[in-house]
């Protein structure tokens, strides 16, 4: 299973949805659509969803559209994240 983030580099509900896939061991791909508006408009229309990020799991070939990071959030399930945010070198 892997999720597909297609998001803005500068945007912090991207970079937090990759982090939080990250820390529950979830294999992702970012899809960087900075400098691609007109592919950030189809990708909003093709999945019904018109903010970023767009989360998609992919599962043995079918594309479940999770929403974005909310979304992310109810789906991974609070208690499986660090609230923490410290870095674990600290």
């Amino acid at each position: 299973m892997t999720y597909f983030v297609y998001g803005i580099t500068d945007c912090p509900a991207c970079l937090r949805a990759c982090a939080d896939l990250m820390e529950c061991d979830k294999e992702y791909v970012f899809v960087e659509t900075d400098f691609a508006p007109t592919h950030r408009a189809y990708l909003k229309a093709y999945y019904s969803h018109f903010t970023f990020p767009i989360i998609v799991r992919l599962d043995e070939g079918e594309q479940i559209l999770i929403g974005g990071y909310q979304e992310l959030q109810d789906y991974l399930g609070d208690d499986t994240l660090d609230k923490n945010f410290t870095c674990p070198l600290d």
